[in-house]
Order: C-alpha cells, then sequence, then structure tokens
C-alpha cells in the first residue's frame, strides 16, 4: 500500500513509522524542515512543502496513492486548509485527524467521512487496560 501522511508531528511520525514497519510505501509531507529531517531516514519519500498550497500539492503522485492521512495537529486552521487543497485530488482512502468534536463537525459537513480522534481512541484503550488489569501496552519501559 502507498500512503501519504499529511503533518509530521508526534502523532504523524508515529502513523508513518508503523505504516513503514508494516511494509508500506509512505510520503510524508510536512512545512517544517526540522520534521522532515527526523522521519526523512525512516519513510520511504519527505518533502518539505505547504499542504495548505494546492499548486505545492501537485508534486505528489495522487494517481498512486492507496491512502491519505492528514495528521496535522497544532491547528484546526491548517488542518481543514490543507483538507480543503487535498480534497479534489485524492481518489481514495481518505483520512483527517480531528482535534475535537467542533474540528470532527466542520470536516463531516465538507464531506469528509474519515474522522478519527487519536486522543478519544486512546483514552478509551487506556481505560480499557486499566478494567482489564493490564497496561502493559501502555507503560512506558
Amino acid at each position: 500500500m502507498k500512503c501519504l501522511v499529511v503533518g509530521l508531528g508526534d502523532f504523524g511520525r508515529l502513523v508513518a513509522g508503523r505504516l513503514t514497519d508494516g511494509g508500506h510505501e509512505v510520503i510524508g509531507v510536512d512545512v517544517d524542515e526540522r520534521r522532515v529531517d527526523e522521519v526523512k531516514e525512516r519513510i520511504s519519500v519527505a518533502y518539505i512543502l505547504d499542504a495548505t498550497e494546492r499548486k505545492a500539492l501537485r508534486v505528489l503522485p495522487f494517481d498512486e496513492l492507496d491512502c491519505v492521512i492528514v495528521a496535522i495537529g497544532g491547528s484546526m486552521d491548517a488542518s481543514l486548509r490543507a483538507v480543503l487543497a487535498l480534497k479534489e485530488l485524492v481518489r481514495k482512502g481518505f483520512y483527517v485527524r480531528a482535534l475535537d468534536e467542533a474540528h470532527g463537525a466542520v470536516l463531516a459537513a465538507m464531506g469528509v467521512a474519515g474522522c478519527f480522534y487519536p486522543v478519544a481512541f486512546s483514552a478509551r484503550l487506556f481505560a480499557d487496560g486499566v478494567v482489564r488489569g493490564d497496561l502493559s501496552d501502555f507503560l512506558l519501559r
């Protein structure tokens, strides 16, 4: 599978690494050169570009992609602008990290079906681990 990860902060970098570990080809993009430098040796290709600019996105191979993950977490504005720029270019598998319920509602209004809330998901998994009495997957070693 060939995936594009937009936003290489903590969450995006972890997603890109996990996909790479699973044998998938990962293209990562971020506007921050430092973030791109941190991940470029770990994934297939990394670009420094502003994903909120449609012109900048034209260098990416959208026809070859199986999924696009917008992992931007620092700014709802940047996330929404990136989604707007990407929406017409993405053919399949479009997933967007929602920062909160309001962000998710705006994404849904934009027609994005693949919204996900990583904070809520991890909280649910952690609570389930507490109930089971098994936090081995969560504790730092």
